[in-house]
């Protein structure tokens, strides 16, 4: 018995007109001179385009070769496709990992997806794009590249396609960065890229992006990017790189530069309250470098001192506020420190040589030893301590440090207290002066207030 004396299973009819070449009997001309041989009634039962191609009015119905406006390679996997639901292009197995072939097959893919809609394929045009949503989430960097294949067959590309290759690039910022599919990217997308407004990404790395395009041809592209680099919102680039890099570029004026300089000032103004009022000498903690300073973390201590001219002569007063502490537990302890013997941020004031302060909780203390109690119950938040340095020489304790408290809700008001005096004789030992300190523990945090000399030698 011959092979053709056989009976043919029935769910291997369909693939049976595939290969044997007595039951095909048309002819499909591809646009690379290739010849794909098929059977007309199964393409009609398959695809409603051939249907009509074929089983209609058409001169098509009658001629023996047929004209098709795609590659043969493309021909053969849609020939595929109708008679056994998939083809070699979504076989994941094929994937290979070189650049060169993954472009190669995104391409094929895309020239798929057309071919699908064309004939009205839904079903193949919804494997592709499952296929290709595996293949990105598999491989983000490349969703650039496809995106640019996408981009280059439209309109005939599927919609969904086409989404799925930008839903990918913008959430991706190394696919813009990936300089291979830079090379596929022509000046219409990366229009559209810079315009974007799905884009997850900031607007320096559009900066980047726009750069590296240049680079890769920029007797062509740096006339494109100037025009283009008006969709990048410069304001929300860091200053630092705003002055380097986008500055250096070539891509903007310096104009352009200066107004973004002139929207961040006004920004931060605006909405961070930034003060840019400033004292040529600024009154500052030395370690924040701003009004307030802590310990962070409860296990912390953190000693602070203001960025001021160290003080050696006349009356000085500084106020702090406390605005976090402990409830029953010394969480700052506000003084001076002599300002060459200052060493240890992570030690207390008054556990230093030339360091002296009085606790939030009542105690006085004196380079490492703790005084007496002054029966001040703890000062809370939002106390403002006023504390007065006087290195005049008509002080009669010969140089005080003192402290003050006024309108808090304690039963002891205008609560004073001089928590060192013969300042004097320690000035002779440390020539270089005094600086208003704090130390915090336990998460305190403190705010420097107000400083004013009040009286001169």
């Amino acid at each position: 018995m011959n092979d053709t004396d056989k009976e043919v299973p029935l769910d291997k009819v369909l693939s049976s007109f595939l290969t044997d070449e007595e039951l095909q009997d048309v002819t499909l001309a591809t646009n690379d001179g290739q010849k794909v041989r098929a059977n007309r009634f199964v393409l009609s039962a398959r695809s409603s385009v051939f249907r009509r191609m074929f089983l209609g009015n058409f001169s098509e119905a009658t001629k023996p070769e047929v004209d098709v406006g795609f590659s043969g390679s493309i021909m053969q996997e849609i020939m595929e496709y109708i008679h056994t639901d998939t083809c070699a292009s979504l076989n994941e197995k094929k994937r290979k990992e070189k650049w060169d072939a993954q472009k190669e097959l995104a391409e094929k893919l895309v020239a798929l997806a057309a071919a699908s809609m064309y004939y009205n394929l839904p079903s193949l045009t919804k494997k592709i794009e499952q296929s290709m949503s595996k293949f990105l989430k598999n491989a983000p960097s490349l969703s650039l590249m496809f995106l640019a294949t996408c981009h280059k067959e439209r309109p005939s590309v599927p919609s969904a396609l086409l989404e799925l290759a930008w839903s990918f690039v913008r959430a991706n910022k190394e696919a813009l960065m990936d300089a291979k599919a830079q090379t596929c990217v022509d000046a219409t997308l990366v229009e559209e890229i810079v315009k974007d407004e799905k884009l997850e990404m900031d607007e320096y790395t559009l900066f980047v992006f726009l750069t590296r395009w240049v680079d890769g041809n920029p007797k062509d592209r740096q006339a494109i990017a100037k025009k283009l680099g008006s969709n990048i919102r410069l304001e929300n680039i860091n200053p630092m790189h705003l002055s380097a890099s986008v500055a250096s570029s070539g891509l903007f004026m310096p104009d352009q530069i200066n107004e973004a300089y002139k929207r961040q000032a006004l920004n931060a103004q605006r909405t961070h309250k930034v003060s840019f009022q400033r004292n040529r000498f600024p009154i500052v903690w030395r370690k924040s470098l701003t009004t307030e300073t802590g310990s962070g973390e409860s296990r912390d201590v953190n000693t602070d001192t203001l960025i001021c001219l160290p003080i050696k002569e006349g009356i000085h007063e500084w106020t702090v506020e406390l605005l976090n502490d402990n409830g029953c537990r010394t969480s700052a302890v506000f003084g001076i420190l002599c300002d060459d013997t200052f060493v240890d941020n992570g030690s207390l004031v008054y556990t230093q040589k030339g360091g002296w302060g009085f606790g939030d909780c009542g105690d006085a203390y004196s380079e490492g030893k703790q005084g007496t109690r002054e029966g001040l119950d703890a000062i809370g938040v939002g106390v403002e301590v006023k504390l007065t340095l006087n290195l005049s020489p008509s002080d009669r304790q010969n140089g005080t440090l003192t402290m003050q408290l006024s309108d808090f809700n304690f039963e002891r008001k205008d609560f004073a207290y001089d928590i060192v005096n013969n300042l004097h004789d320690h000035l002779k030992l440390h020539p270089r002066g005094f600086l208003p300190a704090v130390s915090t523990c336990h998460g305190g945090k403190v705010k420097f207030v107000k400083m004013k000399k009040l009286a001169e030698v």
